[in-house]
C-alpha cells in the first residue's frame, strides 16, 4: 500500500480508507511500536517548534521539562484518546475494537505530524498562512476522525460519531487537564 496514497485518499475518501486499515488487521506489536513512534514523532515537531518559532509579543514562554516527561505526557494522551473514543462508542452501542481504534487514531496522528511539520514551514516562510493551515487542519481532522470512528463502531451514522467525539471529550478533557503543566486540577 502506498502511504502518500493512502494519505490522499484519507482527506478524500475517509469511510474507505478506515476500512481497509481496519481489514489489515495489525498485530498488538506493531500497533505499539506504530503508537511509540507516534509519540517520539509528535515530540519532536513540538520540541521544533519551541526551538524554531520565536515567542509573539506578550507570550509566556513554555514550562521548560525533560524529553522524558514530555515523552510519558504525549503517550498517556493519545493513550487516553484512544480508550475514550472506544468506550464512548461502546456506550452508544458501537462494537469497536482497541486495535481497531488504536489502529485508526494511530493513522490519524502520523497525518497530524505531517500537518505540524508543514505548519512549522510555514510559520517560518509564511507566517500569515499559518493560521488558515491550521484550521483547515482541525477541519480535516474532525471530518476524518467522524468517518473513522463510525466506520470503527459500524455506527452507520456520522451524528453517532460525532456523539463519541462529545462524551470522549467529556471524559478525557479531565486527564488532559491532569497531565498539563501547572495544571488547575
Amino acid at each position: 500500500m502506498n502511504v502518500v496514497y493512502l494519505a490522499v485518499q484519507t482527506v478524500i475518501n475517509p469511510a474507505v480508507v478506515a476500512r481497509q486499515l481496519l481489514d489489515i488487521r495489525l498485530g498488538r506489536e506493531v500497533l505499539w511500536l506504530a503508537f511509540f513512534l507516534a509519540v517520539v514523532l509528535s515530540c519532536l515537531v513540538q520540541v521544533g517548534r519551541l526551538q524554531f518559532l520565536p515567542l509573539q509579543q506578550g507570550e509566556l514562554a513554555p514550562v521548560s521539562e525533560s524529553v522524558g516527561l514530555y515523552l510519558i505526557r504525549s503517550a498517556a494522551l493519545l493513550l487516553v484518546s484512544i480508550l475514550a473514543f472506544l468506550f464512548a462508542g461502546r456506550l452508544l452501542g458501537g462494537v469497536a475494537t482497541f486495535n481497531g481504534i488504536m489502529t485508526l487514531i494511530v493513522w490519524l496522528q502520523y497525518l497530524q505530524i505531517v500537518a505540524m511539520l508543514i505548519t512549522l514551514v510555514l510559520a517560518m516562510v509564511l507566517p500569515f498562512l499559518m493560521l488558515m493551515f491550521s484550521l483547515a487542519t482541525f477541519v480535516l481532522s474532525l471530518y476524518v476522525t467522524l468517518h473513522f470512528l463510525n466506520e470503527a463502531h459500524k455506527f452507520g451514522s456520522l451524528w453517532k460519531a460525532f456523539g463519541v467525539i462529545l462524551l470522549a471529550g467529556v471524559v478525557a478533557v479531565p486527564f488532559v487537564l491532569a497531565l498539563m503543566p501547572n495544571a488547575p486540577v
